[in-house]
């Protein structure tokens, strides 16, 4: 009667010690466990490396029926928590349009370099959490034309730039946004007859 009465003691306890068992493991993945809960994004999810397009459109032609297509420039970009950065920002158009012609862009463009040009945002998650709208500031661009030889002084070229809204989709991975060339001024003075243009800019995350 003894001996009954101890192995099912002994039972009963080894029963309520996996039944505890079983209950931790549950909790422990109630709490998170080894699979933590999903996060909601927020606004970081638009940093990354980013490669896509860029199209210049005339001001003058937006809109313009039977206007061609302006053709794209490949373009890399990275954005940080901050700013969208370029390494080596697309400015062959812009200086087109400051010598008003094609000649002799290719060696000015070596001559200048590689630009590096940061643009400034704000960010906000939409409500649905589908998207996220960039507010860019973008700054001036400054650039210098070298001059013709050693002793003859380079050209200093301000670039005024706005910019429309930025967009990030989340499920494409595509970013979005303008960059409008509004004013030039070459040595301090404006350039006469500068037309407006826009960079429109259509990326997608790497």
């Amino acid at each position: 009667m003894k001996r009954t009465f101890l192995k099912n003691w002994m039972a009963a306890a080894l029963l309520a010690g996996a039944c505890c068992g079983m209950v931790a493991c549950d909790d422990d993945d109630d709490n998170g466990g080894t699979t933590p809960p999903p996060t909601e994004p927020d606004i970081t999810v638009v940093c990354g490396e980013y490669a896509g397009t860029m199209v210049v459109a005339e001001a003058a032609l937006l809109g313009e029926e039977g206007a061609e297509e302006p053709a794209g420039t490949a373009v890399e970009a990275k954005v940080t928590g901050d700013a969208i950065e370029f390494t080596d920002f697309p400015v062959r158009d812009l200086i087109v349009k400051v010598l008003g012609t094609e000649e002799g862009v290719d060696e000015i463009l070596a001559a200048i370099g590689q630009i590096d040009y940061n643009v400034p945002y704000t960010a906000r998650m939409s409500d649905d959490k589908a998207s996220v709208a960039m507010t860019l500031k973008p700054e001036v661009l400054n650039l210098t034309l070298p001059g013709s030889d050693e002793e003859t002084p380079g050209t200093e070229i301000e670039v005024t730039i706005e910019a429309t809204a930025g967009t990030y989709t989340l499920e494409s991975k595509a970013l979005g946004f303008g960059l409008s060339v509004t004013a030039v001024k070459v040595a301090d003075v404006d350039l006469p007859d500068f037309e407006a243009f826009t960079l429109d800019f259509d990326l997608a995350k790497k």
